[in-house]
């Protein structure tokens, strides 16, 4: 008689299972800290600039340190770097706590905490972003890709609506200590991951010996520098590479102008009210979640970069779909209805191209650079996304919302097409590369 397996006992799915309680816990942390701490600060100043601060505390040192991140990620046992992150987010929360209680809810600790959760949450996502191939079987990194965008999806709904019903009813000493608990949650998760030795090659060998020894009196910042420019020079070598992460940085550009553009639209333009653009805008969330849902079931693509052309032609088109209402008369109701549409399409179209990157990054760029190569992509897409927020805030309230999002969607149909010229060449020129490798190796 045949034994039943058990799916817990396979060290993929138990890692799978550890690594989603992680990152949800540690996503539903961040996000409720940020949700209620901006609460706090609208109450304390009634200060629209206070508040965009916390904005600005959350996103700086992803940007600035996201470089630093992916290097310590290439260094170091990511398991151990997963740990600490997590560690030091328990650890920030316990000194929040302590501060709130002595001196009571003021600027300082708030803003010094956040940056703080901040810096974690950016060592966290990329130790997480460059182990999935240590963690899974490389035919189930979709799988895992997904459940990782799941994990994210969950926490980005379920964070306000927590955050909201604690601000509610417990005080913010109470809800930094709960915060703290979810960190720890998401630890002793980390320590229950086992992962796979990464694969060593020839490239991951020349990688280390890019880095200088301390011993031979090499600085700190020195090897960081070293270790940064052959992060650097591994992407600028491999032209499909190369070419994936301009792409995304132009995209995300004029992506960034539904953040601006929508809100000034359904509430100035259309006219809707405030619970009809909340439900719009929740569409986005949820048309990410069914992606992310599907593709844990759906067969992993053979031609990532064919699903990322694809997905950024409708990604265009659905930019320049989203300006019909606003040059049509239809109804308020047949607008929402409308607008939930396409952006639940629009966020299902986002996961379809993020997830078959990130696969196709594991799957090709060395181990040992894995960790620079997805900081240098959060690096690209994170720093060009505060250009583009001030580039449409100035011109939303000078040009008509219709044509900035009809310019958008153009914009990333030109992209995409030229992105797909310039993939095709990589591609030729990677072939040639891998050809003339083998000659020198028989030569």
């Amino acid at each position: 008689m045949v034994k039943q397996k058990n799916l817990w006992a396979a060290p993929g799915n138990r890692n799978m299972l550890l690594f989603f309680t992680a990152k949800l816990a540690s996503i539903l942390g961040s996000g409720m800290y940020t949700f209620v701490v901006g609460l706090y600060i609208l109450k304390l100043t009634g200060s629209g600039s206070s508040f965009a601060v916390t904005m600005v505390c959350g996103m700086l040192p992803r940007i600035v340190l996201a470089p630093f991140a992916g290097v310590m990620a290439d260094r170091m046992n990511r398991r151990r770097l997963l740990i600490y992150s997590d560690l030091g987010a328990v650890l920030t929360l316990l000194l929040a706590y302590l501060a709130v209680s002595l001196n009571g809810v003021t600027l300082l600790p708030v803003f010094v905490t956040l940056v703080l959760l901040s810096v974690c949450s950016t060592f966290y996502g990329i130790a997480v972003s460059s182990s999935l191939l240590q963690l899974v079987e490389a035919d189930s990194l979709q799988r895992a890709g997904s459940l990782n965008q799941i994990a994210g999806s969950i926490g980005g709904l379920l964070a306000p609506v927590l955050g909201g019903m604690l601000y509610a009813t417990v005080p913010l000493e109470l809800f930094l200590l709960l915060n703290a608990a979810g960190f720890a949650v998401s630890t002793l998760m980390s320590f229950g991951l086992k992962f796979k030795p990464a694969a060593v090659s020839a490239d991951s060998h020349h990688a280390h010996q890019l880095l200088p020894d301390n011993s031979a009196g090499g600085t700190v910042l020195a090897e960081f520098r070293s270790s940064l420019a052959g992060g650097i020079s591994y992407v600028f070598k491999k032209p499909v590479i190369r070419s994936v992460i301009i792409i995304v940085f132009w995209v995300n550009f004029f992506v960034v102008s539904l953040n601006v553009i929508l809100p000034y639209a359904v509430v100035q333009t259309l006219a809707l009210s405030s619970g009809q653009y909340g439900t719009i805008n929740a569409m986005l969330a949820a048309g990410m979640l069914a992606m992310s849902l599907l593709l844990t079931v759906r067969r992993q693509s053979s031609s990532p970069t064919s699903s990322l052309i694809r997905g950024l032609l409708v990604l265009g088109m659905l930019f320049l779909a989203l300006a019909l209402p606003l040059i049509a008369d239809l109804s308020r109701t047949g607008t929402s209805i409308y607008l939930m549409a396409i952006l639940f399409m629009v966020g299902s179209t986002v996961m379809n191209i993020n997830i078959p990157v990130q696969v196709y990054l594991q799957q090709t760029v060395e181990s040992a650079y894995l960790g620079r190569v997805f900081a240098v992509v959060e690096t690209a897409s994170g720093a060009i996304a505060p250009a583009g927020m001030i580039l449409y805030g100035v011109l939303v309230d000078r040009v008509p919302p219709s044509i900035l999002l009809g310019v958008s969607g153009l914009s990333i149909l030109l992209v995409t097409l030229l992105g797909s010229i310039s993939l095709k060449r990589g591609m030729g020129q990677e072939v040639m590369q891998q050809h003339e490798s083998a000659v020198q190796l028989h030569t």
